[in-house]
């Protein structure tokens, strides 16, 4: 756990927030948001209802078949697919990864069980970070009350939601949006990065712990944190990594991603070498929490 490169001093506004898409954050990695192109077709809705009540939110994951599953049904201008979503005073959004089909529509309902006010903003990442509004949101929302928003995402993206109450973002209330099936991702770029998901849990593995990548190609690890215990994500020349030595350039360190937070990373991997990906935190990788990257042609 090397504090070299993302130190571990600069744990409490980064967590979420390593997307800084339009150049910047996470010291010096930067996270560019894709090229822009149109903006998804979304339509606020006002209803805004009490919920029955007010507790501490749990790890909420999505309910119903999901893309990909056999009896899965793409939502439609004509009918939407609910997802049901809990802010709460943790400023953390429950779930914070979705996953959607190529152009389908969607009705978040968002239902407030804090007693902190939130807004829901949707749409391209990067329109979202910037608080434009191509990328609509609902406002507003009050402890106790359930608010509703329908768009349709066009396109591959990157989406993702976020809330800009004063500190909320800072503090990593943010979510990201991965498209499911259509044509196969285009090979990242640097100012275009590939987003990739890895998930890490209270077992100490990583899902998945094997990712193909293109030689010369750069990633944007998106890195879900689902359980409970404190977890870091090093990736880079695999000799480095395992001797856990983080330099910024050959090995790069996401450090502090706390328990139910979303965090990103973003590396290009050179066209030779070896390379790795693992959590240093004390006895995680020698429990095996640890992966591997591999160059394919």
């Amino acid at each position: 756990m090397s504090r070299s490169f993302l130190t571990r001093g600069s744990r409490a506004a980064a967590t979420g927030l390593a997307v800084a898409l339009s150049t910047v954050l996470l010291a010096g990695v930067a996270v560019v948001a894709q090229s822009p192109s149109p903006a998804p077709s979304m339509t606020p809705m006002a209803s805004m209802t009490p919920a029955a009540s007010m507790t501490p939110a749990p790890s909420l994951p999505p309910a119903g078949p999901q893309p990909g599953d056999a009896d899965f049904v793409a939502g439609t201008a004509a009918a939407p697919r609910h997802i049901a979503m809990q802010v709460n005073d943790n400023l953390l959004f429950a779930p914070n990864v979705l996953h959607i089909a190529p152009n389908e529509t969607i009705t978040f309902d968002v239902t407030n069980v804090g007693r902190a006010t939130h807004e829901f903003k949707v749409g391209l990442m990067a329109d979202a970070l910037a608080d434009l509004p191509a990328a609509p949101e609902v406002a507003g929302i009050t402890g106790g009350s359930t608010a509703s928003l329908t768009s349709t995402f066009e396109g591959e993206g990157p989406f993702g939601f976020l809330c800009h109450e004063p500190g909320h973002l800072e503090h990593g209330m943010v979510g990201y949006i991965f498209v499911v099936g259509g044509e196969a991702p285009a090979v990242g770029t640097v100012e275009a990065p590939r987003p990739v998901l890895v998930a890490m849990d209270d077992h100490l593995k990583f899902t998945p712990d094997s990712i193909d990548v293109k030689p010369g190609e750069t990633i944007q690890f998106v890195l879900e944190n689902q359980g409970k215990a404190v977890h870091e994500f090093q990736v880079g020349d695999a000799a480095l990594v395992a001797a856990d030595k983080v330099d910024g350039v050959k090995v790069v360190e996401r450090d502090q991603i706390d328990p139910l937070h979303v965090a990103t990373i973003t590396y290009t991997f050179a066209a030779g070498g070896t390379y790795t990906f693992a959590c240093h935190e004390p006895g995680h990788y020698e429990a095996g929490m640890h992966g591997v990257i591999n160059l394919v042609p």
